[in-house]
C-alpha cells in the first residue's frame, strides 16, 4: 500500500521537497505577473478543477495503457492538482495574452523542470520510451512537449465551458494569440 501511495522508498519529506520545488517554480512565474487578476479568478478555478481532475484520471488510464509510468497516488495528486491545476493555471493567467509559440515554450520548459525534479526526488517518470521513441529522455521530453499544448487545450476548453459558465476569460483565437 505504501509503495502505491508514496512510491518505493519515498517518504513524506520527499514530497515536502517537491512542494518546495513547486513553490520555487511559482516564484519564477510571478516575475511574469505578480498576482491573479480578479477578472481571471473564475477562469483560474475552472482550469484548476478541469485540469486537476481530468489529468489525474488520464494519468492513471495512460499508465494502464502502457504509455505512462505509474505515478504513485500522492505524486499523481500533487502533480495534477498542485502543479498542473494550481501552478500552470497561474502561469496561464499571465501568459494567455502572449503568442502561442511563447506560451508553448513556457509550459514545455516549466513542465520539463518539474518532471526532472519529480524524477530526482521520487524516482518517477522512469518509462523507457515515448510512444515508440526509445529512451527515458525521449519520455520526459515528449511529455514535457505535450504539456506545451496546455494553452491551446485550455483555450478550447474555456470556449466550450463558456457556453454554460458565465464570466470566464476566453482568449480570442484571432486577436494575436497565434502571432
Amino acid at each position: 500500500m505504501g509503495d502505491a501511495l508514496l512510491g518505493p522508498g519515498n517518504g513524506l519529506p520527499d514530497y515536502l521537497f517537491l512542494l518546495l520545488f513547486y513553490g520555487a517554480m511559482l516564484v519564477l512565474m510571478r516575475y511574469g505577473h505578480a498576482r491573479l487578476d480578479l477578472s481571471f479568478r473564475r477562469t483560474y478555478y475552472a482550469l484548476f478543477v478541469g485540469w486537476g481532475t481530468l489529468t489525474f484520471i488520464a494519468n492513471f488510464l495512460l499508465y494502464r495503457l502502457g504509455v505512462m509510468s505509474f505515478l504513485p497516488w500522492l505524486n499523481n495528486a500533487m502533480h495534477t492538482f498542485v502543479w498542473i491545476g494550481g501552478c500552470l493555471g497561474f502561469l496561464y493567467a499571465g501568459a494567455h495574452r502572449r503568442s502561442m509559440l511563447e506560451q508553448f515554450a513556457l509550459f514545455a520548459i516549466f513542465s520539463f523542470l518539474v518532471k526532472q525534479a519529480e524524477q530526482a526526488l521520487l524516482g518517477t517518470w522512469e518509462l523507457g520510451h515515448f510512444f515508440g521513441i526509445p529512451g527515458n529522455a525521449a519520455y520526459v521530453i515528449g511529455w514535457s512537449l505535450a504539456d506545451g499544448l496546455y494553452p491551446v487545450l485550455s483555450m478550447i476548453g474555456l470556449k466550450l465551458l463558456s457556453n454554460v459558465v458565465e464570466g470566464l476569460v476566453v482568449p480570442d483565437w484571432r486577436a494575436g494569440a497565434f502571432a
